[in-house]
């Protein structure tokens, strides 16, 4: 792990998963799973939900038009007797943290049945310069449409995740589940709201109870990544005040669902942003609480021979100070060696108020750039800067601190020295504390605390020899059990009930990201009902290849693709390669006479292509590549960045007979970036091969086994 790494991973608190062993008692299931059930009563079907190829590499869902669904880091929810799929496009471009990559904005898709999928367009508009500003890639991004109805009001009540506000969210209403939404007032929540721009609140659920009460559950970023769960009001639109702790830490991405008057809460364990991370889950008898988990820490502070000491457990603050403005703090401490790594850090807190506090981390963590000793300031709604220290910060030495808060001026001391000075308007008042990372295992010891006013009054004077008495420390927090450690390679979505004939079915859904990849448009989907033992604990996810289960299903016969030639759409993936001298064809045979429209090819786009990609239509036959019939220059910024039919249509139909072999060629001349290939290994096809070449299309290559995804008009 590269020291950039290591710093991001500990401003984020982030800890190892923990996996513990699910109870051994005797098996049941909350409804037919694995293989299905051959028993599907009125108005339900079994089907086969696709995950993985044979070989167990992610497949691509294509729609109902055969492209690639473009919904990410949202859910799959059923309004009437339809399946709705929302999430984030990333199509048009999208890269986190990439200045200049535009906001795709929020889609759908419908399905009667889970497997048939209609796209059904965007949510709202987003290409509008107050969502770019909001959510382009300059900014952290927005994120997470969770979606549900309100019978009261008869609207669908949109809630999306941002940065723009101190909150963190936007919410919507419509009178139609897939279009139409307008923006309500931003929501008011309980928990203390942080700087608008910082990274306070994040990934969330909407959860409907049965008596039609809605609860918001989000990750705390504040607090380290715990999740808080608030009741909404009447409209689902903002929060009641009514809410609750979970105490978790490092984790995000929660999902509420109830199932035998016990409330399940699922979430991302640890936090990582497109990467594979496990998923953990607690319980409680209400939506707010008290959940529960396997196990619960000891206290992150506590005293022992007259000094205070701490290990982990986030921020805590001093009780009084709320309104104490200019004021100097001090503290003698000493950093000890962290469990989570071979360095020492301890962080001290000040004018911590509703928009987070200054955090002052002083140490020898291995930062990039830094030797000795430094000062990471973690101001409230802004990036992290480290400042290197004129001295060695050494591991079990003791060091007096002292931060002088006055004005918009804050100075550091450290052993009487001037260290630092930084000027910042963010907060002008606020209580003191320390800080010390729950993921990393940080450790510290804290004595002779004093916090003086400008005039010389003192505010706070603590040798703990009263204990904690003056301190707000940081709860307790509970450990979660793991009921997968890759979330079959992504990070959790969402878990959807639907009631059967035989039970109710609970749809675990999670995002197959691509590993922080630049082109997370190409990140798949996994989902598989959950499994249950006897005594209501979550079986292991096996993170099969394909599901058969029962569900209920709209009647009528789901709309299909029809087309005289086709390679499939089963156990299809994606890869990047056609560029410079590297080209790709498939062959495809027509199967009786007619005339020929068009073809189409489906590809991508990856690393900003600087030249167009080109379709070729060729014959081909015993000798070869033959004529071109046909040919389509597309420029680069109309090819998706998610996997689409690229088409070539003829200008005139062209007349076949039965058995003519035509070859579809891909190829660019770009020396940046490349297109990309939708390919099966496991998927035969008789009409043709495969084929590759590396002389910009001179000689073909057969790769045997493989199929591209390809699809012709002919009538």
């Amino acid at each position: 792990m590269t020291n950039t790494a290591r710093f991001r991973r500990q401003l984020a608190g982030i800890g190892l998963p923990l996996i513990l062993a699910l109870s051994a008692a005797q098996t049941t299931y909350a409804a037919p799973a694995g293989g299905g059930t051959p028993h599907a009563g009125p108005g339900e079907k079994t089907v086969t939900l696709v995950n993985q190829d044979t070989h167990g590499s992610p497949t691509i869902r294509f729609d109902v038009k055969g492209n690639a669904i473009d919904a990410h880091d949202g859910q799959i929810q059923r309004f009437g007797d339809t399946y709705y799929l929302y999430g984030t496009s990333y199509g048009c471009g999208y890269e986190w943290n990439t200045p200049g990559a535009p906001f795709c904005g929020f889609v759908s898709y419908s399905s009667p049945d889970l497997v048939h999928w209609t796209p059904r367009g965007p949510l709202f508009d987003a290409s509008s310069k107050t969502w770019q500003k909001r959510c382009d890639g300059g900014t952290y991004g927005c994120y997470r449409p969770h979606l549900v109805f309100n019978k009261k009001t008869r609207k669908y009540v949109l809630w999306i995740n941002s940065y723009d506000t101190g909150v963190g969210y936007h919410v919507f209403t419509s009178d139609h589940p897939t279009r139409g939404f307008e923006e309500v007032a931003v929501p008011d929540l309980a928990a203390p709201e942080g700087a608008p721009g910082g990274v306070n609140y994040g990934d969330h659920q909407v959860f409907v109870d049965h008596d039609g009460a809605a609860y918001l559950a989000f990750t705390d970023w504040i607090r380290g990544g715990d999740i808080i769960i608030e009741r909404l009001d009447d409209t689902y639109t903002t929060g009641t005040g009514h809410w609750t702790r979970t105490n978790l830490r490092s984790t995000e991405a929660p999902m509420i669902f109830e199932r035998g008057g016990t409330y399940y809460l699922t979430y991302s364990d640890p936090n990582r942003g497109y990467m594979t991370t496990g998923t953990g889950y607690v319980t409680a008898p209400t939506p707010l609480g008290p959940w529960s988990g396997t196990s619960a820490s000891r206290d992150a502070w506590s005293v022992a021979d007259g000094m205070m000491n701490i290990e982990g457990g986030g921020v805590g603050l001093s009780r009084e100070g709320e309104d104490w403005r200019d004021y100097s703090f001090e503290a003698k401490v000493t950093p000890k060696r962290a469990e989570g790594g071979d360095y020492a850090q301890v962080g001290l807190a000040v004018r911590g108020s509703a928009v987070g506090s200054y955090q002052w981390l002083i140490g020898n963590y291995p930062h990039e750039g830094a030797v000795g000793g430094n000062l990471t300031k973690l101001v409230p709604g802004k990036p992290a800067t480290i400042v290197k220290l004129p001295m060695p910060i050494t591991t079990g030495q003791s060091y007096d601190v002292k931060i002088t808060v006055e004005g918009s001026r804050i100075e550091t001391r450290i052993d009487g020295r001037l260290v630092d000075t930084t000027v910042d308007t963010t907060s002008d008042h606020g209580r003191v504390g320390f800080r010390e990372s729950q993921g990393d295992g940080e450790r510290a010891s804290i004595d002779d605390v004093s916090v003086t006013a400008a005039d010389g009054t003192v505010l706070l004077s603590d040798d703990f020899s009263d204990g904690l008495t003056k301190w707000d420390r940081p709860a307790s927090t509970i450990t979660g059990t793991n009921i997968t450690t890759t979330s079959c390679g992504g990070q959790p979505a969402d878990v959807l009930p639907l009631k059967t004939s035989s039970g109710t079915v609970y749809l675990y859904q999670s995002d197959v990201w691509m590993n922080a990849k630049a082109n997370e448009a190409l990140a798949k989907h996994y989902w598989q009902p959950l499994e249950f033992n006897g005594d209501g604990s979550i079986r292991p996810i096996e993170c099969g290849r394909s599901y058969g289960v029962t569900v209920p299903v709209r009647p009528g016969k789901p709309q299909k693709r029809t087309r005289q030639v086709e390679t499939g759409d089963a156990g299809y993936r994606t890869h990047w390669d056609v560029a410079g001298g590297l080209a790709r064809a498939q062959e495809i045979t027509m199967p009786e006479a007619g005339r020929l429209r068009a073809v189409r090819f489906t590809t991508f786009q990856s690393g900003h292509p600087n030249a167009p990609l080109v379709l070729d239509l060729r014959r081909t036959g015993a000798d070869g590549m033959g004529a071109t019939v046909a040919s389509v220059e597309i420029p680069a910024d109309k090819v998706s960045w998610a996997a689409r039919w690229a088409e070539l249509t003829l200008d005139r139909p062209l007349r076949v007979r039965a058995g003519d072999r035509f070859a579809l060629v891909v190829r660019s001349a770009t020396t940046q970036g490349a297109f990309g290939i939708a390919y099966s290994d496991t998927t035969p096809y008789g009409g043709g091969r495969a084929l590759i070449s590396h002389d910009g299309g001179e000689k073909w290559t057969e790769e045997p086994g493989r199929v591209l995804h390809v699809e012709a008009d002919v009538s």
